[in-house]
């Protein structure tokens, strides 16, 4: 069952709440939500995206930065490949004081899988490491709904009312943990959360809405190198 809740929980009006609220969820919140940051070396279109500069600093920093505007560092974790092409990623990752889960990369849905069960927690956020301007608002709002117990997602995905590069979604992990992975279709197990889109009869869904639909054709992501210089000249 899908709901769609603008108003109040919409982007513009998370960035007017006063901060004080989130400082409060910031500490309460902490203990029951992880990030998962999806990452990787060997994009097709952009190999070494993630270690790329963006703003003298890898793009990889500033997804971190943005995210542990609304999550504390020790609940983030960046989730990578087992292979060797990801090796210097793993390293640069640990020295920001980041945690590293390495899987393979061959199914997603097993790869957040296997790090819900390392580090497990009530609910995670699914991050794309493409995303240098992401803002932590989006973060804030969704985090408002993790004391409810009848969600099994939170997004802004569905449908699509935010700019590409400020997409989130926030998982409740018991329902993520008892999906079967055997009914799954070869697209569900490489898009970790797309069971859920082609089921929405079969799960709680929540849509938070920016109160402006055109955003959704603004791309504020990297995916090719090209837009490393154009995204920069945004504030």
């Amino acid at each position: 069952m899908r709901n769609s809740e603008c108003g109040v929980r919409s982007f513009y009006s998370a960035l007017r709440t006063p901060h004080s609220e989130f400082d409060r969820l910031y500490i309460s919140m902490s203990n029951i939500i992880r990030v998962f940051i999806q990452s990787r070396m060997d994009c097709a279109r952009f190999p070494g995206k993630a270690l790329a500069p963006f703003r003298g600093r890898p793009i990889i920093a500033s997804v971190i930065e943005r995210v542990t505007q609304a999550i504390p560092p020790s609940q983030v974790t960046v989730a990578m490949s087992d292979q060797r092409p990801d090796d210097p990623l793993s390293c640069y990752v640990r020295d920001l004081g980041i945690s590293v889960h390495r899987a393979s990369l061959d199914n997603m849905f097993s790869q957040f899988r296997s790090c819900l069960e390392r580090f497990p927690c009530r609910w995670f956020f699914r991050i794309n490491a493409d995303s240098p301007l992401l803002d932590s608002a989006v973060l804030r709002t969704m985090t408002t709904y993790a004391a409810r117990e009848d969600i099994d997602l939170v997004t802004n995905l569905s449908p699509r009312t935010f700019p590409r590069g400020h997409c989130a979604e926030m998982l409740l992990s018991e329902t993520f943990a008892r999906i079967d992975a055997s009914r799954l279709t070869v697209e569900e197990k490489e898009a970790a959360t797309k069971i859920y889109y082609n089921n929405p009869t079969e799960f709680r869904i929540i849509n938070v809405q920016s109160g402006n639909p055109k955003l959704a054709v603004v791309s504020l992501c990297v995916d090719a190198i090209e837009d490393l210089k154009r995204l920069e000249k945004q504030t």
